[in-house]
């Protein structure tokens, strides 16, 4: 039986919100059939006890000053877990003691899972009971390697009747602001990740109240938690007051039929652009051909949705209009990046759906600007965001992704209409961005022209449905190449560059075609584009492309080698 402990927490805003929810809110808070949850506030707040008293007991004494904080030397704890309960759980108890979550992908490679833990110098490392298999081969691995980090499970417990505890707030327990709360892996031009931290101010606010707390919303959670979007529902819902339920299997079929099987009681739902095509697709070759009555249950589910967004990148206009016009179901655009937070522009009722490309206006407490007044760079500039020394061990990464007034450089191009801000594509064309990853295009180039049988190729960045944008190829064969195809020409680069920079799209020129140059012989890849991958307003791309199937990750049949996916698997 665990001790009946009054649970002190630190004088910070969104324990302080924790606790008062605790105070008036009743009703279940977090649902995941996964690992039996059905948690409400005293439950939550009793499994965030049970784990911090653990996560002590298995830190080095000298880990901790004599409030019971983390010292500020090494602050970080790793996670590994997917987006459930057990994360949740996670999250606070480690914020409780001072210190910054770290959470690595339910699908990280062991060899990538030590150079995170070895990057951040992480004591600890907590592991969900679904990751705990992979936990046992990781830890393993760093043993063998001669790491000396703790493992522990982070094993939510059952509160037995009357082992609610009283909670409270330590005034004297206080954190800096500027202190490590968070840091998230995010994929560089070139070499490893880099680690994004963010300071406690990420959890001071964006989180709001519940809407009614006597007829509360329902989000459905299924994003992954190494990813920003993912990670700030889960912990900021929680803080809110807003229930939410884990899907049991993130896929469309299954979050179709938790919207139907609800008759309306879910009414959030957040999914970047790949998801909502999966679920427009879903609908069209599936669901519509049901019979009326069959289908009707689909329909009332999703337009009970007060809430539905879309992340990652603008999407294609043909994919808003399916779900306005075809379902009832407008969706808001939200625009940001692991660097700024999370979402610094979304749309809303008042935003022109018609115009194309349309970000909408700031969020409150975010500042926008354009690096040549009404058009250019967008740049953000918010209190949640990363600041100086914000790339783990890398300062000069983090000035020169910064302004000298400390605005983020998000390369991205766009221009303002009225007090809105529509996305034109990026600034520079360096980098393609694939899923939440930046593919380098030089790099990719060179490695297609060390090939004996390329004479010449260049790569673009097309739009997609599944991964936003594609990394598409424009080569030219000479004429020891003519049989290859894109399965061949992406074996042959695998030894070479990792599976997320590999090109996903294959245009190959004919004798009597030619590459769009300049007089001095640079490739217009504008021009490229417009004229060998073109998609006319949707995603399609003419017959003569060879497309990858984006949902089977990797070459068919081969194992994943280290960092083929940045240690960012799961996306």
């Amino acid at each position: 039986m665990l001790e009946n402990k009054s649970l002190s927490l630190p004088d910070e805003p969104h324990f302080r919100q924790l606790i008062q929810n605790h105070d008036t809110i009743r009703h279940v808070i977090f649902r995941d059939l996964a690992c039996q949850a059905d948690a409400d506030y005293a439950q939550l707040l009793f499994d965030i006890a049970h784990l911090r008293r653990r996560i002590v007991d298995n830190l080095p004494a000298s880990a901790l000053d004599g409030k019971g904080r983390i010292r500020e030397e090494r602050p970080y704890i790793c996670t590994l877990a997917p987006a459930g309960y057990e994360f949740l759980v996670a999250a606070l108890a480690v914020l409780s003691i001072g210190a910054a979550i770290v959470p690595l992908a339910p699908e990280v490679l062991p060899v990538e899972a030590l150079y995170f833990l070895k990057q951040c110098r992480a004591d600890l490392l907590l592991t969900s009971s679904r990751c705990s298999p992979l936990g046992d081969s990781i830890e393993q691995y760093v043993r063998s390697h001669g790491q000396t980090t703790t493992f522990l499970p982070i094993k939510p417990s059952v509160m037995a009747r009357g082992q609610q505890q009283p909670v409270a707030v330590d005034p004297e327990m206080t954190i800096p602001a500027d202190r490590p709360s968070l840091i998230l892996f995010t994929s560089g031009s070139t070499g490893p990740p880099k680690g994004v931290v963010h300071n406690r101010r990420f959890f001071h606010s964006g989180y709001g109240t519940s809407s009614s707390p006597s007829s509360p919303d329902l989000f459905l959670t299924h994003r992954p938690v190494h990813w920003i979007g993912g990670l700030r529902s889960i912990i900021n819902l929680a803080i809110s007051g807003t229930p939410q339920e884990v899907v049991a299997e993130p896929t469309a079929p299954a979050i179709w039929h938790r919207l139907r099987d609800g008759d309306g009681d879910v009414t959030m739902l957040c999914c970047v652009i790949p998801m909502w095509i999966r679920l427009m697709e879903h609908f069209r070759h599936a669901l519509s051909r049901l019979p009326a009555p069959e289908l009707e249950p689909y329909l009332r589910g999703a337009r009970a949705l007060r809430v539905a967004r879309v992340g990652g990148a603008a999407p294609q206009p043909s994919l808003l209009r399916f779900w306005r016009e075809e379902l009832g179901v407008p969706l808001e655009v939200t625009y940001g990046c692991t660097e700024t937070g999370g979402p610094g522009l979304m749309t809303d009722e008042r935003t022109d759906r018609d115009r194309e490309c349309n970000l909408g206006r700031p969020e409150e407490g975010v500042e926008v600007r354009l690096s040549e007044g009404d058009r250019g760079e967008i740049l953000i500039r918010n209190s949640r965001q990363f600041s100086q020394k914000s790339y783990l061990n890398d300062d000069e990464a983090t000035r020169n992704a910064l302004t000298e007034d400390g605005f983020f450089k998000t390369g991205d191009y766009g221009r303002r209409v009225g007090d809105e801000y529509t996305i034109e594509g990026r600034q520079a064309t360096d980098f393609v961005r694939f899923h939440g990853f930046k593919v380098p295009v030089v790099e990719v180039e060179m490695r297609l022209l060390e090939l004996p049988f390329i004479s010449q190729a260049c790569i673009v960045s097309v739009p997609d449905g599944d991964a936003s944008t594609r990394v598409a190829a424009l080569v030219r064969f000479n004429g020891d190449g003519l049989s290859q195809g894109l399965a061949e020409l992406r074996e042959e680069l695998s030894a070479t560059l990792a599976q997320y920079k590999l090109p996903t799209a294959l245009r190959v020129l004919q004798p009597s075609e030619k590459f769009p140059v300049t007089f001095t012989g640079k490739v217009l890849r504008k021009k490229v584009v417009e004229q060998y991958f073109p998609t006319m307003g949707t995603y399609e791309l003419p017959r003569d492309v060879e497309l990858w199937d984006l949902r089977s990750k990797g070459q068919q049949g081969a194992p994943h080698k280290a960092w083929d996916w940045a240690g960012l698997q799961g996306c």
